[in-house]
């Protein structure tokens, strides 16, 4: 799980420190540097993967428990550091706690980067190889073809552009059951049974479900919502147990009361498969529903963690929101909810 996170110098953030939980919610106008937190974790995979090509191995740099990487910039430096000061160092720290990773650090600058990863000391392990297995992005762009294609058998390699893939694979797997019934089970609570792939050609399928008549009907015909949710719902049954999570806008395309109950499904999930889970969002829906769980006592508030990102003077300030146990959030949420107060009070006078 991941305990810290220590950024500077990376587009508007200057310096900021923050403390994680088990459950992780970024709230914020637009342009206030939510994405950028997501970003620092896509930097985290795509520099410790050998498959980008962006990462050089330096020999001789092993330690037991630790390995450092020389890094080929894969961006303009200019464009991602603190008001393009290119005589500044962009530093992106994360600190890991009951895993067999203890810190990884990247750091850039003009002339380059470096990947530095702390391990357990003794263990036998390759280093990037469990940061590619542990640590997960799921953007917003996020849609499902009706006629698809393609195989993938590890779920390391899932995002949201291929979760069918691994759907594909396991569908029938004895193997896989589990991981099949959280899928099954997320949709037949909307009256979408019996979730599968069924074969259009020798090349290709479709995701299908049974509706409550017994209509069969493809993932796209079941409406936006629920076809946007599947690469998100996918994903979330195969990563590894214990994988720290980071999902941009689940409640894109949904209806106020699914976003309620997404969040529902996070903590389900979370709880089952043992996931950490950071979520970007702008649904005061989503943050309702997870301070209610606090309150019915699903979660503790020690278990939730709620960010308030705001610019001033263009520069990203992050506040850690109290939670308590009664679910009430002691701390700066006037931007995120106020408007809409303000709204319905004037309607309500008109």
């Amino acid at each position: 799980m991941i305990s810290e996170l220590k950024v500077s110098n990376y587009k508007s953030i200057e310096k900021c420190n923050l403390e994680f939980s088990k459950i992780n919610v970024f709230i914020g106008p637009n342009g206030s540097g939510k994405t950028s937190i997501l970003e620092c974790f896509e930097h985290l995979r795509i520099t410790s993967s050998p498959h980008t090509g962006y990462s050089t191995f330096v020999p001789g740099s092993i330690k037991p428990g630790r390995a450092e990487y020389l890094v080929k910039l894969y961006f303009n430096f200019g464009d991602l550091v603190f008001r393009r000061d290119d005589s500044r160092t962009i530093r992106i720290s994360f600190k890991f706690v009951e895993s067999k990773l203890k810190k990884v650090e990247l750091q850039f600058d003009s002339s380059g980067g470096t990947l530095k990863i702390d391990g357990m000391e003794g263990e036998e392990i390759n280093l990037a190889d469990l940061l590619q297995r542990s640590v997960f992005v799921l953007r917003a762009s996020r849609i499902v073809g009706r006629q698809l294609g393609g195989i993938i058998k590890e779920s390391q390699k899932v995002d949201v552009s291929n979760a069918h893939q691994i759907f594909y694979y396991a569908c029938y797997r004895s193997e896989f059951r589990e991981s099949i019934k959280i899928i099954k089970d997320f949709y037949s609570k909307y009256g979408l049974h019996d979730i599968r792939w069924v074969p259009l050609s020798d090349s290709s399928y479709e995701v299908i479900a049974t509706t409550d008549d017994g209509i069969d009907v493809n993932i796209v015909d079941t409406g936006s919502g629920f076809m946007t949710l599947f690469p998100v719902v996918v994903p979330l049954a195969f990563y590894p147990e214990g994988s720290s999570v980071f999902v941009e806008h689940p409640e894109m395309h949904l209806h106020p009361k699914l976003q309620y109950e997404i969040a529902k499904f996070f903590l389900d999930v979370s709880a089952k498969r043992d996931y950490q889970i950071f979520l970007e969002t702008h649904s005061e829906h989503v943050l309702f529903s997870l301070l209610n769980a606090v309150a019915n006592d699903i979660i503790r508030p020690d278990d939730l963690s709620v960010f308030s990102v705001k610019k001033l003077e263009e520069i990203s300030r992050f506040e850690k929101l109290k939670v308590h146990g009664d679910g009430s959030v002691e701390g700066d949420l006037q931007d995120f909810i106020e408007p809409d107060l303000n709204e319905m009070l004037d309607w309500l006078k008109v």
